[in-house]
């Protein structure tokens, strides 16, 4: 009897101790369903709310892209800020600003800047003959001088960008215009991490951190000033920067065809070409929109003896009506922590007759 009454208490123990790690191991895996629960359900609002914030961005993209369509952005001076006019200031640039609009339960924040307000790399070299434009390369020079640009540095990159952009082309004048003072093919191939040089047009403002001579100090105090998107090398005198105005102006005197040189840039003075500048700039706070006309008119009234309104037919855009702008959108759902999506995109405009179309050409989410 002993013995059984043992055996019964000893099984009833191990029976015990099975009860308890099953118990133990249901409570872990009961936790652990709790806690990957939690998580899915966290990650499932996190997707939820990045993409709430995607789309919120993309609504501020249709909204500019709607708007291009219907009018010139350069007339809508309400929301719109000039600082091309900062008294000895190279700085500032024209922009629209829209902070912090709602849309639903998010914001939307959108930052437009007219990519003619810009000098054009992609022009330097032309597509059709190959050659270098003279009145590109003088932009660039003038342009990254007054910038504060080391001189050195500056020839280096614009030599070897006059190598990245060439190509042959059937039928040109000149099958290849390289510069044997910048970078050629030969040297990104014997780089510890080769790439092939371009020979065609930049597609993004970034490309260029792969041509020789672009360094970071360079690139963050030109990046602001030059773009890759208009389809020629003309300026929007309505937008565009005291300093870019002032590097356009000084290009008006160099004849952009090789062999057909009359005069230097550097014929035509600083104090000359920020006075024409200045005139633009108090002209369009009476008249948002510039056109070539005017920018000529000023030109003859201040410096007729330099006779270069002939020359700003070639770098001045005659409308003063911009067809290509940068857009960043960023849309916002607010709280504790909250959740952001960037859209930066490119938009070109195009008329048709009596319509106008609107294209996005680039498209960046983060």
């Amino acid at each position: 009897m002993r013995n059984n009454s043992k055996k019964g208490k000893s099984e009833r123990g191990i029976v015990l101790v099975v009860v308890l790690i099953t118990v133990a191991i249901l409570t872990t895996l009961v936790v652990d369903l709790i806690y990957f629960t939690q998580v899915d359900t966290e990650i499932s609002a996190n997707t939820r709310d990045e993409i709430k914030a995607r789309y919120i961005a993309k609504s501020g993209v249709n909204v500019v892209a709607g708007t291009m369509k219907n009018r010139a952005l350069e007339e809508l001076k309400e929301i719109s800020s000039v600082f091309g006019d900062q008294s000895g200031s190279s700085e500032g640039y024209w922009a629209i600003r829209v902070p912090y609009f709602p849309v639903g339960t998010g914001t939307v924040s959108i930052t437009v800047i007219d990519e003619r307000s810009k000098i054009n790399l992609n022009t330097l070299v032309s597509q059709t003959t190959n050659q270098v434009d003279l009145q590109v390369l003088s932009e660039l020079i003038e342009l990254f001088r007054m910038l504060g640009v080391d001189s050195d540095l500056s020839e280096r990159f614009i030599a070897s960008l006059i190598n990245w952009l060439d190509r042959a082309v059937e039928g040109a004048q000149s099958q290849n215009d390289q510069n044997p003072n910048g970078a050629n093919a030969l040297f990104y191939q014997g780089l510890d991490n080769p790439y092939s040089t371009k020979d065609g047009p930049l597609d993004s403002l970034d490309e260029i951190r792969m041509i020789d001579g672009m360094e970071d100090e360079f690139f963050d105090k030109i990046k602001d000033y030059v773009t890759v998107y208009p389809k020629d090398k003309r300026v929007n005198f309505s937008t565009a920067p005291r300093v870019v105005m002032m590097a356009a102006i000084k290009a008006a005197a160099v004849s952009a065809v090789r062999g057909q040189e009359s005069r230097s840039s550097e014929d035509l003075p600083d104090d000359v070409a920020e006075s024409i500048a200045e005139a633009v700039i108090e002209a369009r706070e009476v008249e948002p929109i510039i056109k070539q006309t005017k920018v000529r008119e000023i030109a003859q009234s201040i410096a007729r003896e330099r006779q270069i309104s002939a020359g700003l037919t070639g770098v001045v855009l005659n409308s003063g009506e911009s067809d290509v702008f940068s857009v960043t959108s960023v849309g916002n759902l607010g709280g504790e922590n909250s959740t952001v999506g960037v859209i930066k995109a490119v938009i070109r405009k195009s008329n048709s007759g009596e319509s106008s179309n609107v294209r996005i050409i680039s498209w960046k989410e983060r």
